[in-house]
């Protein structure tokens, strides 16, 4: 069990995270909210590569300031920007990642060509990083986090730069390993946490302000999202009007996907309202 108890911290007059207290057992947590929101400075904080200016963090009980080399040994991290080595190959930085984190080498070979192939790069796995795509640095990051199988896994934007197909895969992924372990994941893809994520986690402007399952979250505009179809001269006033928060050609018209507490129109329906939903319901003010 992970425990944040009133977590601060300031960057100059701009306070970036207020109080947070969260407890994360086994699972995937999402940790969403627009840029500026405090979520990489939490990452941060959680993997010790920054101090908090208040607050603890407990793991099974025990601050982690106690546990020291004991609780990076426990802790996989993915940061949105990674740096790698360019002339390395993937294999050589795994490599190199593993004897960083004083793997066995028997059991770390092993490991690193599974995860390889888990994320699709085992075919160039000799060829030089810097010849990669943002993609593939993504899914090498990612590969790298979960060496030494590390009982909390910190993830910022994992599918940054992916394409569908890649961004489902390692969706999956992602969620057949979380089964023992706690996985936290910041993204601004909405959709790809959805599904998998225990609960989710709205941060906004360094303040929770809202979490629960997925379910339990969109349970909360039920009856507030809308489906209409409209002609294209009238999406302008009705974007003036509500909440639009999705626009799509259809063969009778414009369909809008909108926000309201009142319907929108005579001819309008609600529809299941998705995390994505919601998370604009949050968060629109500020996007």
């Amino acid at each position: 069990m992970l425990t944040i108890n009133q977590l601060s911290k300031s960057y100059g007059s701009n306070l970036a995270l207020n109080q947070f207290t969260y407890s994360f057992d086994h699972g995937i947590y999402a940790l969403l909210g627009p840029n500026g929101s405090g979520k990489s400075t939490l990452m941060n904080i959680v993997t010790q590569n920054l101090k908090s200016d208040n607050g603890e963090i407990l793991l099974d009980d025990t601050p982690i300031g106690k546990l020291g080399a004991s609780y990076r040994e426990k802790l996989g991290f993915m940061p949105q920007y990674p740096g790698m080595y360019p002339s390395f190959s993937a294999l050589d930085f795994l490599r190199y990642m593993a004897v960083l984190k004083g793997l066995n080498k028997k059991k770390a070979d092993k490991q690193i060509d599974e995860l390889l192939h888990a994320v699709e790069l085992h075919d160039v796995r000799t060829h030089r990083i810097g010849s990669f795509s943002g993609g593939m640095k993504q899914r090498l990051a990612l590969a790298q986090s979960l060496l030494g199988d590390p009982e909390i896994v910190i993830l910022d934007e994992p599918t940054a730069g992916l394409d569908p197909k890649q961004r489902i895969a390692i969706r999956n992924y992602i969620a057949s390993v979380a089964l023992n372990k706690t996985v936290i994941i910041a993204t601004h893809v909405v959709s790809d946490v959805e599904f998998i994520a225990r609960e989710a986690i709205m941060l906004k402007k360094g303040v929770i302000s809202d979490s629960g399952s997925p379910y339990e979250l969109t349970q909360k505009i039920e009856g507030q999202v809308w489906q209409t179809v409209v002609a294209a001269e009238e999406v302008q006033a009705m974007q003036e009007k509500f909440r639009v928060v999705n626009i799509q050609n259809g063969e009778r018209g414009v369909i809008l996907r909108i926000l309201s507490d009142v319907q929108p129109t005579e001819d309008s329906v609600t529809v299941v309202p998705s995390l994505e939903d919601y998370y604009l319901y949050v968060f629109g003010d500020i996007l």
